[in-house]
């Protein structure tokens, strides 16, 4: 009989569920509500490994409202600017960057709604540890410790854009865990989940950190300089319809050139030449999406902290308009 009620029970609930989901009386803008609902639509919570026991996902980062600001003046892109974009291609397409570079970008991202969504298809990526940074690996360049993952330099990216009038979402997912192979399809039923529930998002951005053959010493490095200070380069990834569907993919590879143009005009030597692949990473899903490699694993995690500052800097210039 008891056996009975808890049936009786759980199909009442999940009834109720049902109902609350179809007629969008679920508060979205509740970060425990998002968590539920992407547990709902792809069977996995956000949350870290620490935390998996308790059987409860964190709470979703909310945008807080920065405070009103003048808007800045953005930036001037001229025709020589363009040409100093460096593009390695590994498709078949023969892109016109100057045409794609000094097309027109109409976009706000200073508006109130969230604007920008940062995750990580591979959020345990890590780089070598200094002298004073105490933290386990749970294999070479990877670890859960969220203070030297990739989510702290999301969560850097995500303070500088705050700073400049942007509202941002930080989506703290593990993509890459339990298992590494599905990261890109788990990532892309997140990022399908925010779009739903915040329309307003216009970019979407990945951040990774590259890396070759661990076996291979020495670690592969990359080195500029920001403001004085050793800093990692950042190098764009887009991609192409060669493998699947990815109708606009040269809207999205204009959004790169014109973003690696002003990182070079703000602080020379800052980037990596470009890479066109045949895959299309999830970019797909915004004409804003964006692929950035924040250094490499030979790399340590404060020169990564200092590109990912210089990549929000440039976003905010961008956003207060490109003039071209």
């Amino acid at each position: 009989m008891e056996q009975r009620k808890d049936v009786l029970t759980i199909g009442i609930f999940a009834l109720v569920l049902a109902i609350v989901l179809r007629f969008g009386f679920l508060p979205l803008e509740n970060p425990n509500a998002l968590s539920v609902l992407i547990y709902l639509q792809t069977g996995r919570w956000v949350r870290y490994p620490g935390t998996a026991a308790e059987g409860k996902p964190p709470a979703v980062t909310t945008p807080t409202q920065p405070p009103t600001q003048p808007k800045p003046s953005g930036i001037y892109l001229s025709s020589e600017d363009i040409q100093a974009v460096e593009l390695n291609n590994l498709t078949d397409y023969a892109p016109n960057l100057q045409q794609l570079g000094l097309s027109p970008l109409s976009w706000d991202l200073t508006e109130n709604a969230p604007k920008v969504l940062i995750l990580h298809t591979h959020a345990t990526e890590s780089y070598t540890r200094q002298p004073g940074e105490i933290y386990e690996e749970d294999s070479d360049y990877r670890t859960f410790n969220s203070a030297y993952n990739m989510l702290s330099v999301g969560e850097e990216l995500k303070k500088v854009l705050e700073a400049g009038g942007v509202s941002v979402l930080h989506d703290q997912s593990l993509h890459d865990y339990p298992s590494f192979n599905g990261s890109y399809s788990h990532a892309r039923e997140t990022i399908a989940t925010y779009l739903q529930a915040f329309p307003s998002i216009c970019m979407v951005i990945d951040l990774h950190r590259d890396a070759l053959d661990f076996s291979q010493e020495p670690q592969l490095t990359t080195l500029a300089s920001v403001n004085g200070q050793r800093s990692a380069q950042l190098m764009l990834v887009a991609g192409t319809d060669t493998n699947a569907a990815f109708e606009n993919w040269e809207e999205n590879l204009a959004l790169g050139v014109k973003l690696n143009a002003v990182l070079e005009k703000l602080h020379p030597g800052i980037t990596r030449p470009m890479q066109l692949r045949a895959q299309r990473f999830n970019l797909d899903m915004t004409p804003g999406s964006l692929l950035v490699e924040v250094g490499a694993n030979g790399n340590s995690h404060a020169e990564a902290i200092l590109a990912v500052r210089a990549l929000g800097e440039a976003i905010i210039a961008m956003a207060n308009g490109v003039n071209l």
